[in-house]
């Protein structure tokens, strides 16, 4: 799923592609490729808001992965490796990956 990922157009941060793939219901994992030097950084699994927090926000929930080509920034909003549920901003670091910028975890009774 990398190595087909990384033939798509740039998608991240300037010359990075972002390969996802399924990994259950409601769950995407994903990779980040520089497409210069064929590097790979290590993604994670991002689930899905839990059911009751989704039931009440039909519609009103960010996207689950949000990046941009031109941008540094990647926003996860879901539970990263399926804990820890909350609205988390990254930002790449050149040789290094993702650097956590800000989380903020959903109350308890939604964890």
């Amino acid at each position: 799923m990398i190595r087909k990922g990384s033939e798509h157009p740039v998608e991240f941060a300037g010359h990075y592609t972002v390969p996802r793939w399924g990994c259950g219901a409601f769950c995407d994992a994903f990779a980040i490729v520089d497409s210069i030097s064929g590097h790979v950084y290590d993604g994670f699994v991002v689930t899905e808001f839990p059911g009751s927090l989704e039931e009440g926000h039909v519609g009103d929930l960010p996207s689950r992965m949000e990046f941009h080509p031109d941008s540094r920034l990647m926003k996860i909003n879901g539970c990263p490796n399926e804990r820890d549920c909350g609205f988390y901003d990254y930002v790449l670091v050149e040789g290094q990956g993702l650097k956590l910028l800000r989380k903020q975890l959903l109350p308890k009774e939604f964890q």
